[in-house]
């Protein structure tokens, strides 16, 4: 009776799953960079705009593939 009034019945924070969150979301932001940069003036690169966007939408699909691993984490959890 005591605990519950200390507030140790509070809800657990999966860290996990919010990592994974966050490292989706900047492999998604640094594909669009990839993407983007040259066509916008942002930033230069010695390789051509096709590699770029190639490599774009890899780290685009890898960080849509960390998001969702982090929702179903974060949602889904056993118990």
């Amino acid at each position: 009776m005591q605990q519950e009034r200390s507030g140790n019945t509070r809800t657990e924070v999966n860290y996990r799953s919010l990592g994974e969150l966050i490292r989706g979301i900047f492999f998604v932001l640094f594909g669009l960079y990839a993407i983007f940069a040259q066509k916008y003036g942002l930033g230069e690169f010695q390789i051509s705009q096709t590699v770029l966007n190639i490599l774009g939408g890899v780290l685009i699909a890898y960080g849509l593939f960390r998001v969702y691993r982090g929702v179903r984490y974060l949602f889904h959890q056993k118990g």
